[in-house]
Formats: C-alpha cells, structure tokens, sequence
C-alpha cells in the first residue's frame, strides 16, 4: 500500500527529471519509466523463422542464430538430431 501512495510523487518526481536540465540519457531513461508504467513494456518482436535451404548432395547447411532466437521447437530439433550420432 505504501508503494502506491507514492507513486504520484514519483511519477512527479521523473516528469521534473525528464523537464530538466540533466544529462540526455538520464532524461531518457526517467521518460521510459513513464511510458513503461502508462503503457507497458513493449513486447519483444516476433522473430521470423529462416527458410531453410534445399540440402544439396553432399553439401552441408549452416544456420547461424543468435541464443535469444532459439526457440523450444528449435533445440527439440536439435536434440533428436544429436540423438542420432548417440
């Protein structure tokens, strides 16, 4: 309950941080607080699975992700093709 009952203070509080004359990036972040808070977080955006490449005879296809990109669907594929040099 206290939390709430300062909240106006502090949404007072980064409306005078982002009115100032600070630093840019504190600035910033104390208008992100506000949006966050007014809006949400944004979502992280939707990541678009690549097309995979025909396989060619004898060749090999390399896809490169980022650990972020990786989704369950993708290390279960994985895991079922690490089990088959077992």
């Amino acid at each position: 309950m206290k939390a709430q009952e300062l909240s106006g203070l502090a949404l007072d509080t980064l409306g005078a941080i982002m009115k100032g004359t600070g630093q840019d990036a504190v600035k910033l972040a104390a208008a992100r607080e506000v949006l966050d808070r007014a809006h949400g977080r944004p979502r992280p955006a939707a990541v678009k699975k690549a097309a995979k490449a025909p396989a060619k005879a004898g060749g090999m296809t390399v896809i490169v992700k980022r650990f972020t990109d990786v989704t369950p669907e993708d290390e279960a594929e994985h895991d079922a093709t690490q089990a088959l040099f077992k």
